[in-house]
């Protein structure tokens, strides 16, 4: 294959998904934030050029900050629609045959039940996780492979050398969140909440085993050098995507109760450093649950989400949607004791059309022999994500509740995270 056949390969795969268009990682306010932690590492921003002054707007720039969009949009909406702890707690009470009996069952931990809290009643509830991200799209974040081509020019614009870079990026992602919730019962059928996420985000990102090969002018081969290994850090902290919700009864019979709710997303936290998702979310679903010493309930729903600068097309020179889908989850809760239940949960969350990450290979004619660029190549998919949830809720004295959970992602689909655990605090006054 040769040079310009490489480039124009690299160009159109790169390119034809999306590339931060409107987010420059060359100047404020985005340079410094972990939007660009991507673009920064490989080495396209701030070493573009190749023994002598190189263009503006090379394929090194436009390939990092491709790939780093599909990154972001994951990060994004994926971030943006991790699981929380929600107002079910306490103690049931239902009248049947004209007297009041308790049901001890103190429901979901990480999903809502059909109940709603009561009227003129307010719980508070606040709970800690730590998500620790390790793959991406089926492969692992810590090797994730990357190949550009930078050129460089006389004081003439002529042509003088072509540098191909092949190296690997290891990318620690990990956020340690911290969720508020308020619900407050505004009747006896309809419940409304505010939950504030404040979240600590850390990216770190490696690059290791950078190879640099250098062709002249003429396509032939001059030499290579290989780079020690470096490591760009960044955190942030601050408030997150604050939701609102309301929640109203649609039927309720003495076990049986059917719901319907709307979650809405508002873009609060900074998108620039994953605090937030840059757009607006809307979350309509229903809930059936049914309430006995072993309480199954099920919900289903759909994700809309507005546009975001995290996820700009070049095809259409505009922001695109931030990825949503279908949002389903079944589960049932077992009043094990008096004072104690056994939550478990299937969680999944859809994501149509979105920004993922492929490999590709490509041999470039004047390169040693058996020389092979390996790169991260981004692709449009869809793809489901579902996880496992278990926990413990103890009612420690009164309308007091302690939580325990762990989440498990059962598939690899997107962006994975280890085995999440989660603890949490609430009362009902």
């Amino acid at each position: 294959m040769r040079r310009s056949t490489l480039q124009l390969l690299l160009l159109a795969a790169f390119s034809s998904i999306g590339a931060m268009g409107q987010i420059n990682c060359n100047s404020a306010p985005a340079q410094n934030k972990l939007v660009c932690e991507f673009p920064f590492s490989t080495g396209a921003l701030s070493n573009d050029t190749a023994l002598g002054p190189g263009q503006p707007g090379t394929q090194a720039v436009q390939s990092a900050t491709a790939v780093a969009t599909s990154l972001n949009v994951a990060m994004a909406s994926q971030v943006s629609q991790l699981p929380l702890a929600t107002a079910s707690a306490g103690t049931i009470v239902v009248i049947k045959g004209g007297a009041p009996e308790t049901f001890n069952n103190l429901g979901p931990i990480l999903t809502d039940r059909g109940q709603t809290i009561g009227k003129r009643k307010l719980f508070i509830g606040v709970s800690a996780s730590q998500y620790v991200f390790n793959n991406i799209d089926k492969g692992p974040l810590s090797s994730l492979p990357f190949a550009f081509s930078r050129s460089a020019y006389d004081s003439n614009g002529n042509l003088v050398s072509t540098t191909y870079t092949n190296e690997t990026i290891d990318l620690a992602f990990k956020i340690n969140q911290y969720v508020a919730i308020a619900t407050a019962g505004l009747s006896k059928r309809l419940d409304v909440s505010v939950i504030i996420p404040w979240e600590r985000v850390s990216l770190g990102a490696t690059t290791e085993n950078s190879m640099n090969y250098v062709v002249n002018s003429s396509n032939v081969f001059q030499f290579e050098y290989k780079l020690d290994p470096s490591y760009s850090p960044g955190t942030a902290s601050g408030i997150g995507d604050v939701t609102f919700n309301a929640k109203t009864m649609i039927s309720s019979g003495e076990r049986s109760t059917f719901t319907a709710e709307m979650n809405v997303r508002t873009p609060t936290g900074d998108d620039l450093n994953f605090l937030g998702s840059g757009a607006w979310g809307f979350n309509p679903f229903v809930i059936y649950s049914y309430l006995a010493k072993v309480s199954p309930h099920a919900k289903i729903g759909y994700q809309w989400n507005t546009k975001t600068e995290l996820n700009y097309s070049a095809a259409t020179k505009g922001n695109q949607s931030l990825p949503g889908g279908l949002v389903y989850d079944v589960g049932a809760d077992y009043a094990m004791l008096k004072r104690m239940t056994v939550a478990g949960d299937l969680l999944g969350s859809q994501f149509l059309n979105t920004p993922a990450i492929s490999t590709s290979l490509a041999t470039v004619t004047g390169l040693p022999s058996g020389t092979t660029l390996t790169t991260s190549t981004p692709v449009a998919s869809s793809y489901s994500i579902n996880n496992f949830s278990a926990g413990l809720k103890l009612s420690a004295v009164g309308n007091l509740v302690l939580s325990g959970n762990v989440l498990v992602q059962i598939n690899n689909n997107g962006l994975h995270a280890r085995p999440t655990p989660l603890v949490g605090i609430s009362y009902k006054f």
